[in-house]
Parts: structure tokens; sequence; C-alpha cells
């Protein structure tokens, strides 16, 4: 491990911290044919994650949390007049906001990587989500829950810590995960019995649609990558994403 830069910096709180960098370099497995992995389903409210054999749920309520804060700044931008004081509310709360979320993307992480330890999973799968916010969903509301959905971030921590314990991290397209019949490949719809349940009209077929998703995704890695070339073995530690393990401070 070697010691990289080191900085203040002045924190929504008012304090400062010091951050420091350092650089180390991470070995990860091979694959092989007989890989394990986990695949994680990153929704608004909930993050799935499993694989063939077993199913676990986080309930994050993300998409209550953003909301909520919306609204209040919406509240301080109609009812504050002084420009400091609004500025100062605005500036509190969106730190508060961020510190939540980001408090809740790690506690998933760390129970995902652990989760996948202790099966022996060496492979950590996910949705390709970059174009997501590129998409017009036809809805103001709708347009705006997505846009202040930080999956991306939560995505990005997840990646590095999994790296720092020797996973490697796969990204996978993801369409029509919800929608694709695990037995028959037939196309999934509603079911009445629930919101969240989904049934094949060719074969009966009647699950969750999160269990749905994540059990294509384990289906789609293999379909994706075990044809090609392995995945490197090395991992620099040197990269633009937050560790995850709060910074050593001075006040």
């Amino acid at each position: 491990m070697k010691l990289g830069e080191a900085r203040l910096v002045l924190r929504d709180d008012s304090d400062l911290y010091l951050n420091i960098a350092f650089r180390w370099a991470v070995v990860l497995p091979e694959v092989s044919a007989d890989v394990k992995i986990i695949a994680v389903d990153v929704n608004e409210n909930v993050i799935v994650y499993g694989s063939d054999d077993f199913i676990e749920r986080f309930e994050t309520d993300e998409g209550i949390i953003r909301t909520r804060y919306f609204l209040k700044r919406r509240r301080i931008q109609s009812r504050i007049r002084g420009k400091g004081l609004w500025a100062r509310l605005l500036g509190k709360y969106k730190g508060r906001e961020r510190h939540r979320v980001r408090e809740i993307y790690y506690k998933v992480a760390k129970e995902v990587i652990g989760e996948a330890r202790e099966v022996g999973a060496t492979v950590i799968v996910m949705e390709d989500l970059r174009r997501l916010n590129e998409e017009d969903k036809g809805s103001r509301e709708l347009n705006g829950r997505i846009h202040r959905w930080s999956y991306k971030r939560f995505q990005q921590i997840l990646e590095y810590q999994a790296r720092l314990h020797g996973l490697h991290v796969k990204y996978v397209d993801p369409a029509y995960t919800s929608k694709i019949c695990l037995v028959c490949e037939g196309e999934l719809e509603e079911s009445s019995n629930g919101r969240r349940l989904r049934k094949c009209q060719r074969c009966g077929l009647e699950e969750d649609r999160d269990v749905i998703a994540v059990k294509n995704l384990v289906k789609r890695y293999y379909e994706e990558y075990m044809n090609a070339k392995l995945p490197k073995t090395s991992f620099d530690g040197r990269c633009q994403i937050d560790v995850g393990s709060p910074p050593k401070a001075s006040q």
C-alpha cells in the first residue's frame, strides 16, 4: 500500500476533514466455467440480490426519502424570502439527504459482499443502466423520480467495494429482465394476484418480478460472458470512486 495525496475538505456540517488517498493492487481470482455469481437488481425503493439458489431483499425506501426532501426543498423555495437563509437551508437539507442515502448504499454493499463471500461467489452482476436517464418515461413525475434516483452512485460503491474484496464485477444488458419467463422465455404479464407478480401466459409460471429479474441477470451473465475473454486478474485501487470507509478526520 502506498500513501498518496492528502487534503483538507470543508464539509456541509462546517467541519474540516482530512482526506488521505492510498494506492494498492488487488489480485482477482480466475473465472472458471462453474463460477458462482450473485446478481443485483437495483430498484427505486428496494435492492434485490441473489442467484438461482437464494434471493434476498433490502428495502432502501430511497424513492420515498428523495421525494420527501424534494418536497421540503420546494416548500423552502416558496416560503423563505431571505436569499442567504434560503441557500443555507437548501444546503443543509441537501447534505442530510446525501448522507442518509449514502449510508444506506454502504449497508447494502456490505450485505451483498458478505453474502457473496459466504456462498463462495466470485462475480457480482449488475444491470448496465448508463442510458436510463436518457429515456423519456412519458411522465414528468416519473422523469423527476428517475433523475433524483442515484442508482449509478450505488453501483459505483458496490463495484469498488467488491473489487477491494477480490470480486469481479460485470454489467449486462438490462432489457426485459423482469418481462421474460425463466422457464420458456415467453412474455410475462402483470398477474391478477398482486401488483409485483408476473405470470407467463405460455407455461403458467407466476413469480415476483424482482426475483425474475435477478435470475434472468444470472442467466444473461452466462450467455454474455462465459464464452468471452476472461477478465483481467488485477485491479488498481487508485480509482475515482469512494472507497466507502469513513475518512480519518481532524477538526
